[in-house]
């Protein structure tokens, strides 16, 4: 299934009215979103993506989320995010009343994509939208961040060399 914009506000929408189905305190839920679906929510990218990413969410929610195919396997890949992620989330403009849907840093999600570097990764990235957007000091620190995190230096190198590439390109 391909979700735009509309579709994926539609889905985060839908799962805030079922909590307050669910939940009637005074309670409010946290979810980030990450990967392709957080840059749409920027309005960085205006692609579709297959899916909808959560690094982390508060755990009332989880089981919800899951019933709203809302990937939260994003933790497997958590080395690629500096460790502070959460200290620069942004809150998601749409409104809700039981969950706050916040997305990763501009920042975050570029390194997060520098790691994994596939296909639709370096076309997110390469985009004027967001080279153009980006604090490239607070960049340099991230990557400084996750390449002295939990990296293998294998991976470290890679990084490296993929950033001085992107920079070279792109600042």
């Amino acid at each position: 299934m391909n979700l735009y914009e509309k579709e994926i506000i539609e889905r985060l929408l839908q799962v805030d009215r079922d909590m307050a189905l669910i939940d009637t305190s005074d309670d409010v839920y946290t979810c980030v979103i990450a990967g392709g679906s957080a840059l749409v929510l920027m309005k960085k990218i205006y692609r579709s993506t297959h899916d909808i990413d959560s690094i982390d969410a508060s755990d009332e929610i989880k089981q919800l989320l899951e019933l709203y195919n809302i990937n939260m396997n994003v933790n497997a890949y958590r080395i690629n995010f500096p460790e502070n992620y959460l200290e620069r989330i942004v809150k998601v403009n749409i409104p809700t009343k039981k969950v706050n849907f916040y997305t990763l840093s501009l920042e975050d999600l570029v390194v997060s994509k520098l790691c994994a570097m596939r296909e639709k990764d370096i076309e997110d990235i390469e985009n004027e939208l967001v080279y153009n957007s980006l604090d490239w000091d607070l960049l340099d620190r991230l990557v400084d961040d996750v390449c002295y995190g939990m990296l293998t230096d294998f991976d470290k190198n890679i990084l490296l060399e993929h950033y001085k590439d992107y920079k070279e390109r792109f600042k």
